[in-house]
């Protein structure tokens, strides 16, 4: 499991097997100089709103839902 230049992918592709909270769809957005996240949230524990993540991670929620926000795929060349 590595990228094109030899190093290690930042999230697992499975982040509950390694005791994160599972992957949640995340709608990639480009802003000036950086993409971020947009996640709808409806899972366990979530407020019904869009929240927006300057990364992908594991991540709380303003309302304190926790989440993992996946890296964006690349696309192929």
């Amino acid at each position: 499991m590595s990228s094109a230049d030899g190093q290690l992918p930042l999230l697992p592709v499975d982040p509950p097997r390694w005791g994160g909270p599972a992957a949640v769809p995340a709608t990639p957005i480009r802003t000036q100089g950086r993409t971020e996240y947009a996640v709808n949230c409806d899972g366990e524990g979530g407020c019904g709103m869009v929240h927006r993540h300057v990364s992908p991670g594991v991540r709380t929620a303003p309302c304190g839902a926790t989440y993992t926000v996946p890296q964006e795929e690349e696309a192929p060349p």
